[in-house]
């Protein structure tokens, strides 16, 4: 995720990052041209007798189809091509899908929903799940209106990360067109320091529409700009991270949000752990001071290089430092928990984790949390998103996670890559199927 002020190299839905060097996606490209190179290579091609042969086939094929009709032709050659690949009608085997490389669903194209659910979790032979099945038909879908308040999973709020192409208000629609609760945004291009004000007519559209929709502030999560990084030992750094958190959180004043999260940062490798949460915790004083009402919430990480927010000691440790305690919060990630070396996938697993953060940070201060399944296996401090149940903490994690009264009322906010037959609209239906 964010190293710095280093830009991300992997996007998802709605702008997200995925995790991942710019090196390690070059290094991963190259390869995979290695191997399609060396299986174009290998494939058989055939020789002189196989084009006699054809074209013998074709001479046949075509004495027999004169005065028949069309749709005959058709079936005949049909008929042909099978006998001469020794097959029948009722044999011929299905084409299987077209195996896809693990960068490339990072850049599926998701911005409209997807219909059609993904197929029933069962392990293949190399031990990877499939795409899960949503069980819908257990209970009703919950709208952004709140739908049954007597169905299944009606204390969780489940939506996903929103692009904003077209107007902030867009996310707002398309969050309640999948049948979300709850929805996350970027305010601003992740790609630049600078920013164009905010319109006031796009603010005020904004508001309304969440209005008419049912969207509460308490349930949208808009995420800051991966460019920031409060922990830096730089100035200059630190000065434009510090601007930026003070300009989105007017932002978020204007449309009307309680909310905005953001990742802690990184030191570099330059000074100490403490030094890097001291500056992080100056920036929010700083923002603070500056805006009014809007809670910053910080992101756990995954541990990964010299990012803080890791363990749940160093949130407390930012947290401690905040002057006004009524305006910091936490955002926990599945994903970077688990890779972290906080275990939840499964039952015991959460429940042991959320009773470490409240011993250690406390249940108060929890106000978002983002769900991805991980790539990456338990303590492998790597900012891996996968698809909910394609993971390693796998739908017993999530089932888990979906019946947890201590994550009740909160804004889940799906980060996943998708792919073109597993959208947010299936996982979501997916997710509420887990509520008892």
């Amino acid at each position: 995720m964010p190293r710095g002020a280093k830009r991300p190299s992997r996007r998802g839905r709605g702008g997200l990052c995925l995790g991942g060097d710019d090196d390690e996606d070059e290094e991963e490209e190259e390869g995979t041209e290695v191997v399609r190179k060396t299986r174009r290579s290998k494939q058989p091609r055939g020789g002189d007798d196989d084009e006699a042969k054809e074209v013998q086939n074709n001479a046949d094929t075509e004495k027999e189809v004169e005065g028949t009709s069309s749709e005959e032709v058709t079936e005949m050659r049909r008929s042909a091509g099978r006998k001469r690949r020794g097959t029948n009608k009722d044999t011929v085997a299905p084409k299987k899908p077209r195996k896809r490389r693990a960068t490339q669903a990072a850049h599926d194209p998701v911005e409209a929903p997807v219909k059609g659910l993904g197929r029933k979790t069962t392990k293949t032979e190399t031990g990877s799940p499939s795409q899960p099945k949503a069980d819908v038909s257990v209970g009703p879908m919950l709208g952004a209106s709140g739908g049954n308040s007597a169905g299944r999973g009606s204390h969780k709020f489940v939506g996903g990360h929103m692009s904003i192409s077209g107007g902030l208000w867009k996310a707002v629609e398309e969050s309640a067109q999948l049948g979300a609760r709850a929805f996350g945004l970027f305010l601003t291009s992740q790609r630049t320091w600078h920013t164009k004000p905010l319109d006031p007519c796009d603010a005020q559209r904004f508001r309304e529409t969440c209005k008419q929709l049912g969207f509460t502030p308490d349930h949208i999560v808009p995420h800051g700009s991966y460019l920031l990084n409060c922990g830096s030992p730089s100035t200059e750094t630190f000065e434009k991270s510090r601007a930026a958190l003070v300009s989105e959180l007017q932002r978020c004043e204007k449309l009307g949000l309680v909310l905005y999260n953001f990742h802690p940062g990184s030191s570099c490798g330059q000074g100490s752990t403490d030094a890097c949460l001291e500056r992080i915790a100056s920036a929010i004083n700083y923002a603070h001071e500056r805006t009014r009402g809007v809670v910053t919430v910080i992101e756990n990480m995954c541990g990964q290089g010299h990012t803080v927010g890791g363990q749940f000691e160093e949130l407390r440790g930012i947290i401690d430092l905040v002057a006004d305690q009524s305006r910091i919060g936490v955002c926990l990630d599945t994903c970077h928990a688990f890779a972290a070396g906080y275990d939840v996938s499964s039952q015991e697993g959460v429940q042991h984790t959320l009773d470490e953060f409240h011993r250690i940070v406390g249940l108060k201060f929890l106000k978002a949390v983002h769900l991805n399944d991980s790539k990456g296996k338990l303590g492998c401090h790597l900012d891996r998103h996968e698809n909910v149940g394609r993971g390693h903490i796998g739908l017993e994690g999530f089932r888990a996670i979906m019946n947890a009264p201590q994550l009740d009322h909160l804004p889940m906010i799906l980060e996943t890559p998708g792919s073109p037959s597993f959208g947010y609209e299936e996982e979501i239906a997916l997710l509420y199927s887990l509520c008892r």
